[in-house]
């Protein structure tokens, strides 16, 4: 069953270009488009799209107030946020509020359809995870059917492709990954802190390893993994902007700004290096994932 879409934001011409990304590349239907944010929770309680892509700013009502109410009224979808909003904090709001991913204005074509791809396949594998859950709750405690675990397989095939599987980090994000992947399992709506899963990662390794090692030092060893993929698929970038796996990856896994930011730093040592989010690396490597 093909995903559902409402687009509301003021521009014409952004509305105009999503609904054409979502129906050349057959990623579903859109139901509507608005153009303010006066009736957009009535408009998406009624409608119950899969996917709400929302601009940051709009007359009457702004995007960030349009999410908490539809929220609070039970809508259970996803936002994709819109904006040339530079504000960190206001940004850093917007994530705490519910959306899943933030793309940044003027469109970049590559980077939208990629982020509505990754929505379109996290929604697959919440549904996938729901059916899994809904099997085994009508089948006997000794023989429950267990989920494929060929996902790290896939893991290790995208860990290759973006040149971090024999970084010493790399075991530590596989574990990362794996708990977000029974956090969603468990409860597919829930949301997860990342200090939280650092803490068991760190707490596992002790027990393990027999060894003492803090959650920080986790969080610093990921953080550089993900720091040298993005060096990795910034190069890329620096040698062929069309490079397939720079395509593939720069979006998905990254703000397409910090990329950019970091082929400027491999140009010149002096500029910013750019940065980079661990929940948007981890959303984009799960969303690529087949179970």
């Amino acid at each position: 069953m093909k995903n559902t879409f409402l687009i509301i934001d003021d521009d014409i011409n952004i509305r105009k270009m999503l609904k054409y990304l979502i129906i050349k590349n057959d990623l579903g239907n859109v139901l509507e488009e608005l153009e303010n944010g006066q009736d957009a929770p009535e408009e998406i309680l009624f409608y119950q799209p899969d996917i709400v892509l929302i601009d940051f700013l709009l007359p009457k009502k702004d995007g960030i107030e349009i999410i908490e109410t539809s929220r609070a009224l039970g809508y259970k979808g996803k936002f994709i946020m819109i904006s040339q909003v530079e504000d960190q904090n206001m940004i850093s709001k917007a994530y705490e509020n519910g959306i899943v991913f933030f793309i940044h204005k003027p469109l970049n074509k590559i980077e939208a359809l990629n982020v509505i791809k990754g929505v379109c396949n996290n929604i697959e594998l919440e549904k996938s995870v729901a059916l899994i859950k809904d099997a085994v709750l009508h089948i006997e405690k000794s023989k429950q059917i267990k989920p494929p675990t060929n996902w790290k397989r896939q893991v290790y095939d995208i860990f290759t492709d973006i040149g971090i599987i024999g970084e010493s980090g790399s075991k530590d994000l596989i574990q990362l990954i794996e708990q977000v992947i029974s956090s969603k399992k468990k409860n597919t709506s829930s949301t997860y802190q990342l200090q939280d899963i650092y803490n068991k990662i760190a707490i596992q390794e002790n027990i393990t390893c027999n060894i003492s090692i803090h959650a920080r030092t986790i969080e610093q060893r990921i953080r550089r993994t993900i720091l040298k993929a993005l060096e990795n698929i910034a190069s890329l970038g620096h040698d062929d902007y069309y490079n397939n796996k720079f395509v593939e990856y720069s979006t998905a896994l990254f703000d397409i700004k910090q990329v950019k930011k970091e082929i400027k730093h491999i140009d010149n040592p002096k500029e910013d290096r750019g940065k980079i989010s661990v929940k948007k690396f981890i959303e984009g490597i799960i969303s690529r994932l087949n179970f």
